[in-house]
């Protein structure tokens, strides 16, 4: 595994996408549970496979980095020099419209990350 710049994994997804993977894997941990809280429903093996299947989409989109993107090297996050991969800060702050300014065009990592209101 290649270590980038103080991350533990190269993140290779965009905010929206790891946004749509973590509410994914939270209805694929919920289904289950709620069907399985109803009087009269017993346990089917589907419900198992879709509480163990929940994790990938949950853990990828948590962590900003697809191990199946990184195979195919596809990145689907920003390339431009403000919202790069790995710049999960900025990308949430560009989201809310507060125009962050990083201070260099290559660390955009939490314990580098100094926002300011842009003018």
């Amino acid at each position: 595994m290649t270590i980038a710049k103080g991350n533990f994994v190269e993140q290779n997804l965009g905010l929206w996408d790891r946004v749509f993977r973590v509410v994914l894997g939270c209805v694929m941990l919920a289904v289950p549970y709620y069907l399985l809280t109803q009087a009269g429903v017993t346990s089917e093996r589907w419900h198992s496979l879709l509480i163990i299947f929940s994790v990938y989409p949950f853990l990828s989109g948590i962590l900003g980095a697809d191990p199946l993107y990184r195979v195919f090297r596809v990145k689907c996050c920003d390339l431009s020099s403000r919202n790069r991969c790995g710049s999960f800060p900025f990308q949430v702050d560009a989201f809310l419209g507060r125009h962050p300014i990083p201070e260099d065009d290559y660390e955009h990592t939490l314990s580098n990350s100094h926002h300011e209101r842009h003018a």
